[in-house]
């Protein structure tokens, strides 16, 4: 039990890219989350390689409806900030290019670096 927390307490960054698509395009985004971008972020040379996948439900009290964009987050865990720095511009940036040329203007995104302090 103890290695289990001594493991967790380590991670100390976390890099958050929300991508927000239209409704319609949510099965899409997540196939292609799955089989292109997964793949290509996944780098055991700088990160843990604990990701997550989230889809947005409500923020700030409102659901999103289908005049809004569907959110959906991938957040991947690093023990230093130099490691995550370096994922980012060697690995995610590439990546993110390849999501651009997918999507284009059907598509936005914003990226996070996350401290962990508690």
């Amino acid at each position: 039990m103890f290695l289990k927390h001594a493991v967790f307490l380590c991670i100390m960054f976390t890099y958050n890219i929300t991508f927000i698509v239209a409704p319609d395009k949510e099965q899409e985004l997540i196939d292609y989350l799955k089989t292109d971008i997964l793949p290509k972020v996944t780098d055991p040379n700088v990160s843990n390689n604990n990701i997550s996948i989230k889809k947005l439900i409500e923020a700030g009290g409102e659901k999103p409806t289908p005049d809004h964009g569907l959110s959906i987050a991938m957040a991947m865990d690093f023990l230093s900030e130099d490691n995550a720095v370096l994922w980012h511009d060697n690995v995610l940036l590439p990546a993110l290019q390849d999501f651009n040329c997918r999507f284009g203007k059907e598509a936005i995104f914003f990226i996070t670096l996350l401290q962990k302090i508690l």
